[in-house]
């Protein structure tokens, strides 16, 4: 593969594709989501990864079904988007913008956090939808890359291109 067909846009999974333990979408505790821990929670090699990435001038998405719905009713809980962007700000810096949303209900952001449990078909159109990709296009499919650990989804997104 040449550096001209290399894909352009990148679609990391969260939870254990980034983090090494699964954070279940939600943070209960103040320890959940203290800077020591999410720094010992990151993969080795992500944060270089993704500062390669937007160096090359490549897209990049987080594709989580760790849903803001996760921390309701729980007092003091950091779920989906918010959980997200706190390890986002943690690893890069609480100034960085590799990683942002405008908020929950608007998805001009490149964090999509819902649970959809359908091989990331939503998360893939939300991506589609922003970026104006034709979905149906093979070509324009081989140049989206999903980063994750399960192989459901790792399957739909090769289905498509």
């Amino acid at each position: 593969m040449t550096a001209a067909n290399l894909p352009k846009i990148y679609v990391f999974d969260f939870d254990r594709t980034i983090t090494h333990i699964h954070t279940g979408g939600c943070a209960v505790t103040p320890e959940e989501v203290g800077e020591e821990y999410i720094r010992s929670n990151i993969k080795d090699g992500f944060v270089e990864l993704v500062e390669y990435l937007v160096q090359r001038g490549d897209r990049i998405y987080i594709a989580t079904y760790g849903d803001d719905r996760f921390g309701r009713g729980i007092k003091g809980a950091t779920a989906g988007h918010a959980l997200i962007k706190r390890y986002m700000d943690v690893v890069f810096g609480a100034d960085q913008r590799y990683f942002f949303f405008a908020s929950p209900k608007d998805p001009q952001g490149n964090i999509i956090a819902r649970c959809t449990n359908d091989g990331k078909y939503y998360h893939l159109e939300m991506i589609l939808a922003q970026e104006a990709l034709d979905g149906g296009d093979p070509d324009i499919m081989r140049g989206i890359l999903l980063i994750d650990d399960d192989p459901y989804n790792v399957h739909y997104f090769a289905s498509r291109g």
